[in-house]
């Protein structure tokens, strides 16, 4: 599967893009049967024989709900995936409840890493023995299955996508609004970012609850950067996209829910869940957006 190029540059339309350019990998979830040594969502986790299964002890009658793997990432699969010097996998965990997205409308955030959310970094070769009776919540511990993802094995790609037009400030935004109008030019409506799952790049955005202008910035006062974005919808369809990062999968491939849904995640409301990173130390929690 691979994203074909756009059928227009944008920059042709609003030149203030140029310079703005970044490169994203999209994780381009598909079906599948992965292993403990693969990058995966929905898969099983290297995790150590000797370390508890994670667990969150809910304030209802559900009792002590184990976490759900949610994704792996090695950084060899991702090379371009900002990581702690020395360690190369990521690991994200989860409760599969309404914590998992809550929005915090006063700080536009979902909230920090806790015993319910847990961000995870490894040294591969640490680990020798390997945890492989995980437990799992039971039917009744499981709000939504949107909270839970289905096995997908990972095709990386990179495609080169430019920014939500708040990023670069009211002003453009505006301007973009009206060029918008006159040109029909499809920058807010189909969207230069990235759609879908991905790693880097720019920030994700449905155009629900954004723009999201002063948001982004760490508690010790640096700008946040993206790290990893996790979607509803990992494909969009248009004959009229003027960004890189629409899948058009070959005509071999599945084009209903197994393309586009692939990981039966539903976040926010069929949006997406943005986890941030502060550059100025990996000390500092990583942050989680609904957009």
């Amino acid at each position: 599967m691979t994203t074909p190029p756009p059928p227009s540059d944008i920059t042709t339309v609003f030149p203030e893009l140029v310079g703005y350019e970044r490169t994203t990998t999209m994780l381009h979830p598909r079906p599948g049967t992965p292993g403990v040594h693969d990058s995966s969502v929905g898969g099983p986790l290297l995790w150590p024989d000797d370390e508890p299964w994670p667990t969150v002890q809910e304030p209802d009658d559900r009792g002590t709900i184990p976490l759900v793997a949610v994704l792996q990432l090695w950084v060899r699969d991702f090379p371009e995936l900002p990581h702690p010097e020395g360690m190369d996998v990521l690991q994200i965990l989860w409760c599969p409840d309404d914590n998992v997205d809550a929005f915090e409308m006063d700080h536009f955030r979902t909230g920090l890493p806790d015993a319910g959310f847990m961000v995870v970094w490894r040294r591969s070769e640490d680990i020798t023995d390997v945890l492989t009776d995980v437990p799992r919540p039971t039917e009744d511990q499981i709000i939504m299955d949107g909270y839970v993802p289905a096995p997908c094995v990972l095709a990386p790609e990179q495609v080169t996508e430019y920014p939500p037009a708040w990023v670069l400030g009211e002003a453009f935004d505006d301007h973009v609004g009206r060029r918008d109008d006159e040109l029909d030019s499809h920058y807010n409506r189909v969207r230069t970012f990235a759609h879908g799952s991905k790693v880097g790049g720019w920030h994700a955005d449905c155009g629900v609850g954004g723009p999201y202008f002063g948001a982004f910035v760490c508690d010790c006062g640096t700008p946040l950067s993206p790290l990893l974005s996790l979607a509803s919808t990992e494909v969009a369809h248009t004959d009229r996209t003027t960004t890189t990062s629409y899948l058009v999968p070959p005509t071999d491939e599945p084009r209903g829910p197994e393309c586009s849904e692939p990981t039966g995640l539903v976040l926010g409301n069929w949006t997406n869940l943005q986890l941030f990173y502060c550059t100025n130390s990996w000390d500092h929690p990583v942050q989680r957006y609904v957009m």
